[in-house]
């Protein structure tokens, strides 16, 4: 349990008072430091995790051809042509 400390009043006027973590007593001064600790060990967990889940995102996004646009086709690529016409008086079926 904190303890209470008397403070004169001419410390609050001349702001001669000791920051708050100096006035805690031991056990609730390493309480609070290990909670303040835990907080910024928390902060670097979260940015770390946005940043891998944007990578991943932008992976899985260059990955997907959805996201691509889909290229236009050229004036004559539209149908594929036949190279060699077929020949009508051949015996070999067209495959």
């Amino acid at each position: 349990m904190a303890r209470l400390v008397f403070i004169p009043a001419s410390a609050f006027l001349l702001g001669q008072q000791a920051p708050l973590i100096k006035r805690l007593d031991d056990p609730t001064r390493a309480k609070v430091l290990a909670a303040l600790a835990g907080l910024i060990i928390l902060g670097f967990a979260m940015v770390l995790l946005a940043w891998l889940g944007a990578r991943v995102t932008q992976r899985y996004r260059r990955g997907t051809p959805y996201f691509r646009p889909t290229a236009r086709p050229g004036e004559h690529d539209w149908t594929k042509k036949r190279l060699d016409p077929p020949d009508l008086n051949s015996q070999t079926p067209d495959l």
